[in-house]
């Protein structure tokens, strides 16, 4: 019974611990035997947590700087320990039992993992390393000054020893109680060399040693660099990180602002999809549109830094594609094929004023009109002006043709091209929105279907009212003709036109017109003038689904004057008097001659001259004017003065 006895006890003992730390088992040092896990992790945890508030303090070449356990991530593997001491003279029944007698004398005690970060420890001695150390390692220095190059070679000089310093601060930052540690220090060799100095001196050279080319081959475009451009563009950085290096980079903003007086004579502006005509056969194709181009910065840069640092001269100027068309060939391309839709030619009446329609004719030759848009001669052609060229001739003002004076006969004779153009928008089934014919029919146009022009009005215009655009071309033939051609796509619509008999004629309104020339009761007839007539023009537009629209334009011309001339006294309503005839009145008085024109309606007026007959003083000698006159004119009487001459006696 005797040796059973401890038996039991460790029976016992073995039942009433069980779940606990086996007696006499501590880490770092803490005694957690007899306590459950929970409690001792609770114990560990503690120990952790002072860990993690005490501060270290280290010294760098006599400076003193705290590290914040906290700031390298400091952290203990609690969980880790705890279960080794809770395995700690574990066994079964009987394998356990001499490990349970050794725990009564047996001291075990567990380490406890404790974890830092060596990289986040490495920054903080590279921040004191920075700060405390008077004399490190120098890796050399290269920069562009004024007109020259500055450079130092690397020193030797010093630094913490880096694999000893981590090694030494993790050690420290798991002991509780912590002393002010000084860090070892070690010579700093620096990485580059004399010889990496002078590689990058001697490249600089090169680069401002003379312009740099950059060569377009495809546009034949030549950019230059100047020397003093590159050197302000030019960034020299000695890169301490390992590996140790000299960099030689061009700075980009500061290439794109040595680009930019460059844009507007290297850059081109997007272009336009356009539209093609053959007027011989009618065929209508697309140019196709292009992209602008722009200068690149960025690819600048590279080529520049490039042809510079190699002491190449030329290096390559390579474009960026630009902004885009506001037309692209696609767009064109929608509208789908284009042809001729209708054409409409007149016949020129002659030289004087072809010059003035064909001016009228390449101003508008080309112009696109819009689907949707309205177009307007004079919006388009603006005011007819003599700086423009236009010359002067004759016009249809206050009812009859006159030339040349006056402000409207300047582009006289261009609503020959007007009537064109109405006509090939009529027979094109387009919109019309204005057109006036002229107030006196002019034969060589289309009666009824014709169009006159001034500034700001009368005008034409009409709307694009289909789905493609309107391609205006105009030709003429010599001195013959002018041709004005539609192009595009007006969906399948027919026009003809239909005109009506003349009506409601009137005779020509009687105008006269005065000349003094004529004698009163007499007459020249000027002009016979031409009847007046109202006439119907219709268009017959003939849709794609058959349906029929019928659109009449009424107008009335109003003839040309009969003219006739006639003295002004002879004119009605002009209130001139007619001529009468001046009374004789020499051999009278100047009393008798002065009321006898006086009488007749006439001013008179006298003058004197010396006569040598006694007989002729105060008679009337001569009159002037003499013949019919207007009353009121002015009569000169000359009247005769006698003098007798001297006494001899006397």
């Amino acid at each position: 019974m005797i040796l059973l006895l401890p038996i039991a006890v460790y029976l016992t003992d073995r039942i009433a611990s069980n779940g606990e730390i086996p007696r006499n088992v501590s880490v770092v040092g803490l005694d957690i035997g007899g306590l459950s896990r929970d409690d001792a992790i609770v114990v560990i945890k503690e120990y952790e947590t002072n860990l993690k508030s005490e501060k270290a303090q280290f010294v760098v070449s006599g400076s003193t700087y705290e590290l914040d356990p906290l700031s390298v991530g400091l952290t203990a593997n609690v969980d880790e320990a705890v279960d080794t001491a809770m395995n700690q003279r574990s066994g079964g029944v009987v394998g356990g039992f001499v490990p349970w007698i050794r725990g009564f004398t047996e001291q075990v005690d567990v380490d406890l993992a404790v974890t830092v970060d060596d990289e986040a420890i490495d920054a903080h001695l590279r921040d004191w390393e920075k700060d405390a150390i008077e004399n490190p390692a120098f890796e050399g220095s290269v920069a562009i000054v004024g007109d020259g190059i500055d450079f130092e070679y690397p020193r030797i000089g010093q630094r913490i020893d880096r694999p000893a310093a981590v090694a030494l601060v993790d050690t420290v930052l798991t002991l509780p109680e912590r002393q002010v540690t000084e860090l070892p220090l070690t010579d700093s060799v620096p990485e580059l060399t004399a010889a990496d100095i002078d590689e990058a001196v001697a490249t600089l050279r090169r680069m401002v040693s003379r312009p740099v080319l950059l060569y377009n081959e495809e546009r034949n475009v030549v950019l230059t660099v100047a020397p003093d451009e590159i050197s302000s563009a030019t960034v020299v950085e000695v890169i301490e990180d390992s590996p140790a290096r000299v960099e030689i980079s061009l700075d980009a903003n500061r290439v794109a602002e040595i680009l930019e007086p460059h844009r507007a004579t290297l850059e081109l502006p997007p272009v336009n999809a356009d539209f093609e005509v053959d007027l011989e056969t009618d065929e209508v194709t697309i140019i196709p549109s292009k992209n602008g181009t722009a200068l690149d910065p960025e690819s600048a840069t590279v080529e520049l830094l490039e042809t510079a640092t190699s002491g190449e001269a030329v290096g390559d100027l390579i474009f960026a594609e630009g902004a885009e068309p506001e037309f692209t060939t696609a767009d064109a391309e929608a509208f789908g094929p284009l042809g001729l839709v209708s054409e409409f030619t007149t016949q020129t009446p002659g030289v004087d004023r072809l010059h003035t329609i064909h001016l009228m004719a390449e101003t508008i030759d080309g112009y696109v009109v819009w689907p949707g848009e309205e177009f307007s001669i004079n919006d388009v052609v603006g005011q007819r002006t003599e700086a423009k060229g236009y010359q002067r001739d004759g016009a249809i003002i206050n009812g009859e043709v006159t030339c040349c004076d006056e402000p409207a006969n300047v582009g006289g004779g261009v609503s020959q091209y007007g009537t064109t153009i109405y006509n090939a928008i009529f027979f094109g089934c387009y919109e019309d929105l204005e057109h006036t014919p002229h107030s006196i029919y002019i034969s060589r146009y289309p009666e009824g279907r014709e169009a006159t022009l001034g500034f700001p009005q009368p005008d034409v215009r009409f709307r694009n009212d289909t789905d493609a655009p309107v391609i205006i071309r105009n030709s003429y033939d010599g001195n013959s003709t002018i041709t004005v051609r539609f192009y595009g796509n007006n969906g399948g619509r027919h026009c003809e036109a239909e005109r009506s008999e003349r009506s409601n004629f009137t005779e020509p309104k009687l105008v006269y017109e005065g000349n003094w020339s004529l004698s009163p009761g007499t007459e020249n007839v000027v002009s016979k003038g031409s009847q007046g007539w109202t006439v119907t023009v219709t268009r017959v537009m003939t849709m794609p689904d058959g349906t029929v629209i019928r659109e009449p334009y009424t107008h009335r011309y109003k003839g040309s004057f009969r003219k006739i001339e006639r003295h002004p006294c002879d004119i009605p309503g002009s209130g001139v008097p007619c001529p009468v005839g001046v009374p004789g009145v020499n051999g009278l008085s100047e009393a008798e001659a002065a009321a006898t024109l006086a009488e007749a309606g006439f001013v008179v007026n006298v003058t004197y001259a010396d006569v040598a007959d006694a007989a002729q003083d105060g008679i009337v000698i001569s009159s002037s004017p003499g013949g019919s006159q207007r009353p009121g004119t002015t009569i000169t009487i000359t009247v005769g003065v006698y003098t007798p001459p001297p006494d001899n006696d006397t």
